[in-house]
């Protein structure tokens, strides 16, 4: 059920349809204020309606969508021309609902999500800030948690929401430390340049010996140390260590290279042979 208006914003007489009309043609006339908020006291019902039908799906208060609706309201009375033939309603109801779909795009948060995690959440940062502005030193979680009536595990998972409803800017540094670099977060996604790279790379390793593929792919995609590769292979980390800078450095005088490496397959020197552990 929608809520009816304040006493003060009701018609003390509702406007037939016919004064309605003479009342949109006098205020496209001249403009006069006083014409046009007797319009918003006759056609707020439109905005209460589209603010209750909105109040049911999101979690903004119902007056804020009034308030938002009225000024959707207000720009179609400004552009109404009452003598092409339309009904106001028509015209009124998707400007009233697109003011009220522009607030929820900017501020309300784009992913579904629990309002009582996002309550939570705004509660725990309420909470440091008001020991901030005390002076006192920052709550542990578990602390927060006693603070906050809640659980532990309730409480990490608000901090989790607030961290993946958070919405940064291609343009925002990629680290937010002091000491580290403001490299833009635009900046970190690949370009033609470096699909090049990659597929030169990938070249010049399919041109390496088996042993050798194999040998980087462990440590590089596989993610083992040296130590654990020496392991699996039988031989001491040092030889790894010295096979796997002989192999960089192949690789990096092969990417400085003026002339690339022939299509075939490439046999190593004897200095390069693969180590047979």
């Amino acid at each position: 059920m929608v809520p009816r208006p304040p006493s003060h914003l009701r018609l003390k007489q509702p406007l037939t349809p016919g004064a309605l009309q003479d009342l949109h043609c006098r205020y496209h006339r001249s403009g006069c204020v006083h014409l046009r908020n007797r319009l918003v006291e006759a056609h707020l019902n439109l905005v209460r309606q589209q603010a209750h039908r909105f109040s049911l799906r999101c979690s903004i208060d119902f007056d804020d969508l009034v308030q938002l609706g009225s000024l959707g309201l207000l720009q179609a009375l400004q552009r109404f021309d009452p003598h092409r033939g339309h009904a106001f309603s028509t015209y009124a109801v998707p400007m009233i609902k697109g003011q009220m779909q522009h607030y929820l795009r900017d501020r309300h948060p784009l992913l579904r999500s629990p309002w009582r995690l996002r309550s939570l959440a705004k509660q725990r940062e309420r909470l440091e800030q008001q020991r901030q502005h005390q002076g006192l030193p920052p709550l542990a979680e578990a602390e927060q948690a006693q603070q906050l009536g809640c659980s532990l595990e309730r409480l990490r998972q608000a901090t989790e929401l607030q961290h993946a409803l958070s919405i940064k800017s291609l343009d925002a540094p990629i680290d937010e430390s002091p000491d580290a670099e403001a490299l833009p977060l635009a900046d970190g996604r690949p370009g033609p340049e470096s699909n090049l790279l990659l597929r030169e790379l990938d070249d010049l390793l399919q041109q390496l010996e088996p042993e050798d593929q194999l040998l980087l792919e462990a440590l590089h995609h596989e993610g083992l140390s040296q130590r654990q590769l020496a392991r699996r292979l039988g031989c001491s980390s040092c030889r790894i260590s010295r096979r796997v800078q002989r192999l960089r450095q192949q690789l990096q005088l092969s990417f400085s290279a003026p002339v690339p490496w022939p299509a075939g397959p490439r046999s190593m020197s004897s200095s390069h042979s693969p180590p047979h552990c």
